[in-house]
């Protein structure tokens, strides 16, 4: 992975702020869409800094405030190695991450020792799967793959890879930190929380070189760190600038928020779709969300943002919600766990009768 600056990489903290972020778009390739809002008082010998990471098939944008004993690139190269380090473990398209090596060498239905990183996610993914009473699964790889390669399948191989889907073809062996795939041929895809994942670890990167003020935001999956302190006095703190887009249209602004000590994630059907085996000729492409129970996408335009304490569980819950939205689930599975869940504020979107239907679930963030 390369690590590069914008021309602009350092700035004032005036010019800096005026750019909020905007998230309208989609898991798990979120499209991010940079807009402007008025520009927080700032001291203009202050700098702000920005730089672009590429990881994960898209780019991870950082933002910080920091002081001048901690060099940009010193914040850059730290961010760079995190995001590295987890590609090669979580990526699925990367052929000798660990994750691909563990489905290969799965086939033999054998227990195998993970590393304590892999171990800590498959901890996540099985939590996120009892917690959303099956609407998160991370063992859809066999479609997910299928469903991405574009090229034309048969109905038999869309049977096998649907048999070859499932959490529960996945045991775990909690005292040896070890991994049993049951059926040859299961794929992991940690889609719906890696990303999330990967920015909570640079967000914890960061303060360990003294970042605390910042923004990571890898294509709509963000962390917002400390509130950035832009004058002494009652008014000293102000917290990130995003804005939330909306449905069919996301540079069309839905809602705007001041956000600080949280992850924050969308998802939805709007820009990626894939052609499930079965469809008659000329049906759309449905939502690269996959219901894990139909084993096929989601129909039913929705797109779920989701705020909360890390962006791995913003990134989950995201994912869950457009499931259960499309079951017509939501609220019931909602009352059902919520003493399981993190504190989280929830913003859904969804077709119904050719307008969109808004609702915010608000909490005292």
């Amino acid at each position: 992975m390369r690590f590069g600056y914008h021309s602009s990489s350092t700035s004032t903290r005036r010019e800096f702020l005026r750019r909020s972020v905007s998230i309208g778009g989609v898991a798990p390739l979120m499209l991010a869409f940079p807009t402007s809002v008025m520009a927080l008082p700032a001291k203009d010998d202050e700098g702000g800094y920005r730089v672009s990471i590429p990881s994960m098939g898209s780019l991870i944008e950082i933002q910080w405030i920091g002081s001048e004993s901690i060099q940009a690139k010193s914040v850059a190269q730290a961010a760079s190695e995190c995001a590295d380090r987890w590609v090669d473990v979580l990526s699925d398209s990367q052929q000798d991450s660990e994750c691909m090596q563990l489905c290969r060498q799965g086939v033999d239905g054998e227990w195998r020792a993970v590393s304590d990183a892999l171990w800590r996610v498959m901890l996540e993914c099985d939590r996120w799967h009892r917690l959303s009473e099956g609407a998160f699964d991370a063992a859809l790889g066999a479609l997910t793959r299928l469903r991405r390669s574009r090229k034309p399948f048969s109905e038999s191989e869309w049977r096998d890879a649907r048999a070859r889907c499932g959490w529960e073809h996945v045991d775990l062996d909690r005292e040896g930190h070890r991994v049993r795939l049951l059926r040859p041929g299961v794929m992991l895809d940690f889609g719906a929380i890696g990303k999330g994942f990967v920015v909570d670890r640079i967000g914890e990167s960061l303060r360990s070189i003294g970042i605390d003020r910042f923004l990571v935001n890898a294509s709509g999956n963000m962390l917002c760190g400390e509130a950035i302190e832009t004058e002494r006095g009652p008014q000293a703190e102000k917290s990130w600038p995003i804005s939330i887009g909306t449905l069919g249209d996301p540079k069309l602004v839905l809602k705007q928020l001041r956000l600080k000590r949280c992850g924050i994630a969308t998802s939805g059907d709007q820009f990626q779709k894939f052609r499930d085996a079965g469809s008659e000729e000329g049906a759309k492409p449905t939502s690269h969300i996959l219901d894990p129970e139909k084993r096929r996408g989601l129909d039913a335009p929705n797109m779920a943002t989701v705020i909360t304490e890390s962006a791995s569980d913003a990134d989950a819950l995201a994912t869950i919600c457009c499931v259960h939205l499309q079951r017509g689930s939501l609220s019931s599975w909602k009352a059902r766990v919520e003493a399981e869940l993190p504190r989280a504020e929830y913003v859904l979107q969804s077709w119904r009768d050719r307008a969109i239907a808004y609702t915010s679930i608000p909490c005292d963030w």
